[in-house]
C-alpha cells in the first residue's frame, strides 16, 4: 500500500514536470531563449564599432575608438562616436531595439569626426539587434545592417 502511494505521488509528479517544461516551450519558444540569452551578452558589453553600413570603420591613432556600452540597469547607452564622448537611452524588447536621446560632447577632433557625424544619427534608424559570435548587428526596420560592431574583451 505504502509503495502504491510512493509509486503515485511519483507519476504525479513527473506528469506536472512535464506539463510545466512543455508549457513554457510552447509559450517561450527556442528563439525567445536564443533571444534572452544573447540579451545578456548585447548589455554590459564593450561593442567596438567595425562598419556603418556595408562601409569599414577605420580608426586614426589619434582618435578614440567609435563604440557603445549598453548599461542594464538604467537602460542607459554610452561610448564613443570616434571623437566626443556620447550618451542616450535604450530600449529593448525581444530582438527589438530602439535608441532614443542620443547625443554627445562637442568639441572637435581632427580625426574622426567623419565617423562620428553618420555614427549618431545611424543609431535613430536602428530597429533590431543580433548577435552572432562575438559580433553586434544592429539593423533598420527593412532588416538592412546599419552598423556592425566586435565585442572587445574587458
Amino acid at each position: 500500500m505504502l509503495t502504491r502511494r510512493i509509486l503515485s505521488i511519483g507519476i504525479i509528479a513527473v506528469t506536472a514536470a512535464t506539463a510545466c517544461s512543455r508549457q513554457a516551450t510552447s509559450e517561450t519558444g527556442p528563439e525567445a531563449a536564443t533571444v534572452n540569452a544573447t540579451a545578456a551578452q548585447l548589455r554590459s558589453t564593450y561593442w567596438k564599432l567595425v562598419a556603418l553600413g556595408s562601409t569599414p570603420v577605420n580608426v586614426a591613432d589619434s582618435q578614440r575608438e567609435p563604440h557603445i556600452i549598453l548599461q542594464p540597469d538604467a537602460n542607459r547607452v554610452n561610448g564613443s562616436g570616434g571623437c566626443n564622448r556620447m550618451f542616450g537611452s535604450y530600449d529593448l524588447r525581444g530582438d527589438a531595439l530602439t535608441f532614443s536621446g542620443v547625443g554627445s560632447t562637442k568639441m572637435a577632433c581632427q580625426d574622426g569626426m567623419d565617423v562620428e557625424t553618420s555614427f549618431l544619427p545611424a543609431l535613430q534608424r536602428v530597429a533590431r539587434w543580433r548577435i552572432a559570435d562575438r559580433q553586434l548587428e544592429l539593423l533598420d526596420s527593412a532588416g538592412a545592417v546599419v552598423a556592425r560592431f566586435d565585442a572587445k574583451a574587458k
